[in-house]
């Protein structure tokens, strides 16, 4: 049986602080092109960009298990 791991699990307070600073520079990104709602198109990337990368760091640090 796999175990989820919590998307908040393995984080230290520089990783808090790149997602935040990643997160303000794409809301700013948008927000320039796209003055009504680009600040919101920015942080829904972010977060879905942090998402991805989150995930895919976790299965580099704890690669599956051979059948054990």
């Amino acid at each position: 049986m796999t175990q989820k791991h919590n998307l908040f699990s393995n984080m230290t307070p520089v990783d808090w602080l790149l997602a935040a600073g990643f997160t303000l520079v794409l809301a700013l990104l948008g927000n320039s092109l796209l003055p009504e709602l680009g600040w919101l198109i920015g942080i829904l990337a972010a977060l879905g960009l942090l998402y991805l990368a989150k995930r895919r760091r976790d299965r580099m640090q704890n690669p599956p298990s051979n059948g054990e």
